[in-house]
C-alpha cells in the first residue's frame, strides 16, 4: 500500500484498499499534471494559462465569472491571468453585448494559434501512460469511467 509518513493505516480492509488506491490516483495525477504543465511551459505559459485557453471557445466571448467557475479559479485572481494572457495577444477582454457591467474574453489568432499547437504537442505524447499497453490503457479507461458514472450518480453498486 502507498504511505505517507505517519500515516495511520486503516483498520478496515476495504478502507486500506480504497485509501490505497486514493494515494495511487493521486500520484498519477501529480504526474499527468506534471505532463501538462511541461507542454505548457514549452509553449510560455502556466497551467492554468493553457486551461484558460482549452476553456474559451473559438469565435465565442466567454464572460470571465463563468470561466472562473469553470477554472475552479478565484474570480480576482482570474484578472492577473487574464492580464497576462492578453498582454501576449493571447486573448482580448470585451464587454457583454447585453450587459456592460459583465467583462468578457475572446481568443485572439495568435490564441487559437498556441490553443491549437498545445493540443498538438500533448496528444502526441503518451507522456506517463507510457508502460501501458493498449489492452492496460482500454481496462483503465473502463474502470475510470465506471468510477465517474458511479460519483456522478450517487449510485455504490
Amino acid at each position: 500500500m502507498a504511505t505517507y509518513r505517519d500515516m495511520p493505516a486503516p483498520r478496515d480492509p476495504h478502507l486500506a484498499l480504497v485509501l490505497d488506491a486514493d494515494l495511487r490516483l493521486l500520484a498519477v495525477a501529480e504526474r499527468l499534471r506534471q505532463h501538462w504543465a511541461a507542454h505548457a511551459a514549452a509553449l510560455g505559459l502556466t497551467g492554468v494559462q493553457a486551461k484558460a485557453l482549452l476553456r474559451l471557445a473559438v469565435g465565442e466571448a466567454t464572460p470571465m465569472r463563468k470561466l472562473a467557475q469553470q477554472l475552479d479559479y478565484d474570480a480576482s485572481n482570474l484578472t492577473t491571468l487574464v492580464d497576462r494572457l492578453a498582454g501576449r495577444g493571447v486573448l482580448e477582454r470585451q464587454t457583454h453585448p447585453d450587459d456592460r457591467r459583465v467583462k468578457a474574453v475572446v481568443l485572439t489568432a495568435e490564441g487559437e494559434r498556441l490553443r491549437n499547437q498545445f493540443w498538438h504537442n500533448l496528444v502526441h505524447d503518451i507522456g506517463p501512460l507510457t508502460p501501458l499497453d493498449r489492452s492496460d490503457l482500454q481496462a483503465l479507461i473502463q474502470l475510470l469511467a465506471k468510477l465517474d458514472d458511479r460519483i456522478r450518480t450517487g449510485g455504490d453498486g
